[in-house]
């Protein structure tokens, strides 16, 4: 049965399972990129009415996506102890309440610690809702699965931009979070009638000392990359952190491998298909959502003079670019295959990469945008093959922890792509911080591709079997 027949499936006059799982996840994924890719063309706009530097203001989407990559880790264990659908509903429940009063902040400081707890309850909600997703569809019909479902999630950043800058031209920023508010409330009400009551489970002991050390690491990090710059990279407080960072990601390393239960399963990525198409996905994320769509549009507003919707007409094109490749070239996954679909995909995103790190703002606009959707076009590719192959020979029983790992590598990658740009962004004068910051998203595509390289298609045979439409 094809996926666009199965989602319009209705069990007992009742909405199906499969489709309401399949709403979850692109809701998730739906309010992800809008809280993600709007903020990012909202920036310049926020240094002015909080009357902030950019590297303050960039943590109103930095500690989003942190808080996103900390709180997965625990979406596994809290899955188990309470069900799917109770973890879902009330994660999406704090989210929705989140957004509103962010919506309603009147200072940075409060806005920042409300993008904390609004990126936990997301973070909860992107993992639960993808491991219920791989759940209930089987490996032959994923590929046509991550084509269908990219249609509308990638709404997320296509709207996203042009959103923003409309909102923000004519109204105000805080709408770009009020907005969440009605998806978030219609999503619960679907979710809630269309998923049965799931049993609680008995999981482990919590990994708390693992999950510590995985959070202080990050945010040492991250911290240290963004405030390296302002504060002095021989700083002592800087020097701490750069140690600190890399310890505590270490032992928490270290914990959960010993551990029975660990938050996450780090032993999956023993498996070659698993780890290849993680680390891929790891150089892809931080090259496309951390380097890509966050430096752009803040070079076409302080470098080429746009205002926030012409940024957001521009941004646009790349999502538009992401859904064309993903319903052409992710057609034919079945013959070309994970690995040349990703090999490809990633080198000519390095190549766009390097045309904008070479030629900067003397690009004509005309080209700039042809390159912006080709960056999208590349990087459909390379997500299709990715996605579709990744968990060809994961069992149903580590579905959820393969999950978590996946969700956490994209929102650790797109941290560290973010924090990365805008120490460079802000590091020179002029368009050379701009310069090198999409040099550096250049390498960072060129070394996915190296990783992509192992991929071997014989491991994802599963998923090339050309489903019955």
């Amino acid at each position: 049965m094809g996926i666009a027949k199965t989602i319009d499936v209705r069990e007992q006059g009742r909405i199906s399972a499969r489709t309401a799982v399949a709403v979850a996840y692109v809701v998730s994924l739906f309010t992800a990129a809008l809280d993600t890719h709007a903020l990012n063309v909202m920036l310049p706009t926020l240094t002015i009415e909080l009357d902030s530097p950019l590297a303050a203001v960039q943590w109103t989407v930095l500690a989003y996506v942190l808080a996103l990559a900390i709180a997965m880790p625990a979406s596994g264990w809290l899955a188990t102890r309470f069900g799917d659908r109770r973890v879902f509903l009330v994660s999406l429940g704090v989210f929705t309440v989140a957004s509103a009063l962010c919506g309603l902040a009147r200072y940075l400081p409060e806005l920042i610690a409300l993008r904390v707890v609004q990126g936990a309850a997301g973070g909860l909600v992107m993992t639960v809702a993808t491991a219920m997703l791989f759940r209930v569809y089987p490996p032959e019909q994923r590929a046509r699965l991550v084509r269908t479902l990219l249609l509308p999630i990638a709404l997320g950043p296509a709207l996203a931009p042009p959103l923003g800058g409309l909102l923000v031209d004519h109204l105000s920023w805080r709408w770009i979070f009020l907005v969440n508010v009605p998806v978030g409330a219609a999503t619960m009400a679907l979710v809630a009638i269309g998923l049965p009551r799931d049993p609680k489970g008995r999981p482990g002991r919590f990994d708390l000392p693992g999950y510590l050390l995985a959070g202080v690491g990050l945010a040492a990090l991250l911290l240290a990359l963004t405030q390296g710059p302002e504060w002095g990279w021989g700083s002592p407080a800087v020097l701490v952190l750069t140690v600190l960072g890399p310890v505590a990601v270490a032992g928490s390393v270290a914990v959960q491998l010993r551990s029975s239960a660990p938050l996450l399963d780090l032993r999956l990525l023993g498996g070659r298909l698993f780890r290849q198409t993680n680390i891929a996905t790891a150089f892809q994320t931080a090259t496309f959502l951390g380097g890509i769509l966050f430096i752009t549009p803040i070079f076409l507003q302080e470098e080429t003079g746009l205002s926030p919707l012409q940024a957001g007409l521009v941004m646009s094109l790349v999502p538009i670019g992401v859904v064309i490749s993903s319903q052409t070239v992710g057609r034919r996954y079945h013959v070309i295959g994970p690995r040349l679909m990703s090999v490809i995909g990633l080198g000519l995103l390095g190549v766009i990469c390097l045309c904008l790190a070479l030629f900067g703002g003397s690009i004509p606009m005309w080209v700039f945008c042809g390159l912006v959707f080709l960056a999208g076009l590349t990087n459909g590719s390379a997500m299709v093959g990715l996605q579709a192959s990744m968990f060809a020979q994961i069992g149903t029983e580590h579905m959820g922890s393969a999950s978590t790992l996946l969700n956490v590598n994209r929102q650790v990658t797109t941290a560290v792509g973010i924090a990365t740009a805008t120490m460079l962004m802000t590091s020179l004068a002029s368009d050379g911080g701009f310069r090198l910051a999409y040099l550096v998203t250049a390498v960072f595509a060129l070394l996915g591709a190296l990783a992509a390289v192992l991929i071997h298609d014989s491991e994802a045979a599963e998923t090339m079997r050309n489903p019955a439409s």
